[in-house]
């Protein structure tokens, strides 16, 4: 386990990337090439959600990388961006506790790594939301989706913010809601313990939804923010999905490209 400079005294730790995913929904794009490494027009993944989180005010960013990952931490001469090794692919949730020492007991702000936001508004109204809710144990980004769609996501049920359900990846007509988890969250110290207690899966993972479930059904306070008004999220995930993405923000950043690529 690498040791860790303190943090500073932000009240948050600073923010933990998981970057340790094989990608297997971007062959053959990841074949040779990590996930967190594909542009987005003119920057790679992993810059641009560091970047992200950079202009939300978080320094210290802990990358959650595979084993033989290489060029990824690469991306970064910088101090305050440190790599930890996931040695196994062993799911989002076994990444999260690589991320433990990093944390030092204090809230921090996860990024999953295959998703992009265009400014840093999500993940500053988290951590508004999770300060001035002095009982949440973990603050969840949430956005409403098309029925069709809710099977790609964790999809949550709120009384007022506080969230009363959670189910992953629900058949449409066993969704509890519309509201799907988007890809941003806080969690204080009570994630880690929820983690442990967790027994793998059938394929033998450990599962952050597994352990935002337990935390609900325990009584514990999770909140749900909604995404600022014009936010959306940018998933990577896919090959179609990354390249909607690419497109938006190849768009956004030069609009000349619009009259030169389709006339």
């Amino acid at each position: 386990m690498p040791s860790f400079s303190p943090p500073a005294p932000t009240g948050f730790a600073g923010a933990v990337v998981p970057v340790a995913g094989l990608g297997t929904r971007l062959l053959p794009l990841t074949r040779t090439v990590p996930k967190a490494l594909l542009p987005l027009a003119g920057k790679p993944v992993v810059v641009r959600v560091v970047d992200e989180l950079r202009e939300a005010g978080l320094e210290r960013v802990c990358l959650v990388t595979s084993a033989g990952a290489t060029g990824v931490a690469e991306q970064f001469d910088d101090p305050s961006v440190l790599a930890v090794t996931q040695p196994s692919p062993l799911g989002l949730g076994d990444a999260v506790l690589r991320a433990e020492a990093f944390a030092a007991g204090q809230p921090f702000v996860l990024a999953l790594g295959d998703c992009v936001y265009r400014s840093p508004r999500t993940v500053q109204a988290l951590m508004r939301a999770f300060v001035a809710d002095e009982q949440a144990v973990a603050a969840i980004a949430v956005e409403r989706v098309p029925q069709d769609r809710l099977g790609l996501y964790g999809v949550v049920a709120t009384d007022g913010p506080r969230v009363t359900q959670l189910v992953e990846k629900p058949a449409p007509d066993r969704a509890p809601g519309d509201l799907a988890v988007a890809a941003r969250y806080v969690f204080g110290a009570p994630i880690f313990e929820a983690l442990r207690g967790l027994p793998a899966n059938f394929s033998g993972e450990l599962q952050l939804s597994d352990a935002l479930i337990r935390l609900v059904e325990a009584g514990e306070r999770v909140i749900a923010v909604p995404l600022p008004d014009g936010e959306h999220r940018l998933d990577v995930g896919t090959v179609s999905t990354y390249t909607e993405a690419f497109v938006e923000l190849a768009l956004a950043e030069d609009p000349s490209l619009r009259e030169r690529l389709c006339g």
